[in-house]
């Protein structure tokens, strides 16, 4: 049975850590290892758009923040993937995904078959996983496979 592992990446200290150990982990094992970075985005309410129409907002400053999160997304999976190859490890691919990143992670670990996901215990948004709760203890609600938090 081939092994496979995922290892979501956001660019936080936990992360890196997540994906180091992930790494290793695939060395030993000789698994496949994927890694996985979620551009959180949620399509701009109908409200704010008017707004943004009302006070004379071009749309496309609206949705440079967009924008800006997809560039430091493409940045941090090529820093992932050159982190992983410089360990000696080459069995990685990357992979990008947009929306609720523990939903996505979830989804993309079934579709992928992975038997285990690594993530950071804290990413970015800690505060708001201290209101709602954190992405990795979700992903380890969602998924099925086993979860490794790195704190």
């Amino acid at each position: 049975m081939s092994k496979k592992f995922l290892a979501a990446v956001d660019g936080s200290d936990h992360g890196w850590k997540a994906l180091d150990l992930a790494a290793d982990l695939a060395k030993l094992s000789d698994a496949e290892l994927v890694v996985l970075h979620v551009v959180p985005y949620e399509p701009m309410p109908e409200g704010l758009k008017q707004f943004a129409n009302v006070e004379g907002i071009p749309p496309e400053e609206m949705e440079a923040r967009y924008h800006l999160q997809r560039d430091i997304g493409d940045k941090i999976i090529k820093e992932a993937e050159a982190r992983v190859r410089q360990s000696g490890f080459a069995r990685v691919k990357t992979q990008a995904a947009e929306g609720h990143a523990a939903n996505q992670i979830a989804a993309i670990a079934k579709s992928e078959g992975a038997d285990m996901v690594f993530l950071g215990s804290r990413g970015l948004g800690d505060v708001t996983g201290l209101l709602m709760g954190s992405v990795s203890h979700k992903v380890m609600h969602l998924a099925s496979c086993t979860c490794v938090a790195v704190k």
